[in-house]
């Protein structure tokens, strides 16, 4: 399956906020939107604050393709470290994160509330960014 990510020209990213990457999947050919990514640079560092994929679209590539898409839009915003958190719980963003060289760096105890009240704890994970030449 094949799909287009449209970023900083296509999408309006970050509505013109610096900083502010908003990124999205798309069906090659078709409109509907099969997932997203949302990240903001501040100084050096680029948080990804949040990447989904409908689940009928995972494990195709749009996650691979929205999280490369967000850490080269933060390179070419000069940010220098990759962040976020995740649930110690969710193996295939875990998976998908390592295989981008991101690292287990710090733990957040119930960082998460469930839909039925409980917590989940969420790692953070960071990666040093290659610098434009």
């Amino acid at each position: 399956m094949f799909f287009r990510c449209l970023g900083a020209v296509d999408d309006q990213s970050g509505a013109g906020y610096a900083g502010n990457i908003w990124l999205v999947a798309r069906r090659q050919n078709y409109s509907s939107i099969v997932g997203f990514a949302l990240a903001r640079v501040a100084a050096d560092e680029c948080e990804l604050l949040s990447l989904g994929v409908a689940s009928e679209y995972r494990a195709n590539g749009a996650g691979t393709q929205l999280l490369t898409a967000a850490m080269a839009r933060a390179v070419a915003e000069q940010a220098r470290w990759f962040f976020l958190e995740v649930a110690e719980d969710n193996e295939a963003a875990l998976r998908l994160y390592g295989a981008h060289g991101l690292e287990k760096v710090g733990y957040r105890l119930n960082y998460y509330e469930n839909a039925d009240g409980s917590k989940t704890n969420a790692l953070t994970m960071r990666c040093a960014l290659p610098e434009l030449a």
